[in-house]
């Protein structure tokens, strides 16, 4: 009884001993870290593209996929001039996600000069441009999980979110380092470089560096439209990482607003998708008071992108309008 037992706590401290490697799978985002003369390319799974274009307004997501004090504080001597970026996309064959996402969509960031003023927005292309990098960015995903199935599990190095590819010896190639190029934007592939590079005194700052997230589904209309904003990430001086969010904003909406002589006044605006609209009216009399305090036609009208329209028999002289949106 007494070796069956010991060989069964034997067997328990192998199985605790036990980590599990890097994975990832499509339309992940891959976080990479890398630094000129430094000894590895860093590369964390941030999950699902969707976790970040889903993301409630205004809301902030941790990044908590690697730990910016055991991993990113040991592979690089410093924060300093650190080079990161974040890229995902739809394979152009063998994906099975959501069809309204097509094959060659790229999500990149955009990095910012000045923490505190947004890039200048990625614009869409055709499938055809956008296939370029599609394709290295299924070569990063792809090289970074034939490192991790023929490394060692590692508590820094082979995490089951995050690996550390030498930038020498044998297992080079499969760094992310390959496929962003030098100039970090695809071997010449893509219209720019999706890299942020941190200040040669980052740590000394009290500034983030931060680079903006663009969703670019290709287009077919010959031109090159915005890409959609889909927020922000911050590297901290810390070496941590968050997301953040858009606040929504609402374009203030004209009204239209006609009469057929008989007493009925028409009413209309266009909307935007989930806003919340609310329309008022008052007589000239009630002018001078806030529009707030004014009489509402209608109230919680959600937007869905559509023109809301509205119809009022009134009396007297003078009718005024206003609506509000949040």
């Amino acid at each position: 009884m007494a070796g069956l037992l010991l060989s069964l706590a034997g067997s328990c401290a192998l199985v605790q001993s036990v980590q599990a490697q890097f994975t990832d799978q499509s339309r992940d985002l891959i976080l990479t870290f890398r630094q000129v003369g430094g000894i590895y390319v860093f590369e964390v799974d941030l999950g699902q593209a969707s976790i970040y274009y889903g993301a409630a307004p205004g809301s902030s997501i941790p990044i908590t996929a690697y730990d910016n004090n055991a991993q990113l504080g040991t592979l690089f001597s410093s924060f300093n001039s650190l080079s990161w970026s974040v890229v995902g996309c739809v394979p152009t064959v063998g994906d099975s996600g959501d069809p309204s996402i097509p094959n060659d969509t790229l999500w990149l960031t955009d990095p910012r000069s000045d923490p505190n003023t947004p890039a200048a927005p990625w614009t869409r292309q055709s499938v055809y441009t956008q296939g370029g990098a599609d394709s290295y960015i299924v070569a990063i995903l792809y090289n970074a999980l034939s490192f991790a199935t023929s490394a060692t599990p590692d508590s820094v190095t082979n995490t089951p979110t995050a690996a550390a590819i030498a930038t020498s010896g044998a297992d080079s190639g499969d760094s992310a380092s390959g496929s962003l190029g030098g100039l970090g934007n695809f071997l010449g592939t893509f219209q720019g470089d999706v890299e942020n590079t941190t200040p040669s005194d980052f740590i000394y700052n009290t500034s983030p560096s931060r680079s903006d997230l663009y969703e670019l589904q290709p287009t077919s209309s010959g031109t090159s439209p915005a890409g959609t904003y889909l927020g922000y990430f911050e590297l901290g001086i810390d070496g941590s990482m968050t997301f953040h969010a858009p606040t929504l904003t609402y374009p203030a909406p004209s009204l239209s607003v006609s009469t057929d002589g008989a007493g009925n006044v028409y009413v209309s605006f266009p909307s935007t998708a989930n806003g919340t609209y609310t329309l008022y009216y008052t007589n000239a009399a009630g002018l001078a008071a806030p529009v707030s305090t004014w009489s509402a036609v209608s109230t919680n009208i959600i937007g869905d992108g559509t023109v809301k329209s509205f119809q009022q028999s009134i009396s007297g002289t003078g009718a005024f309008y206003s609506v509000g949106v949040h």
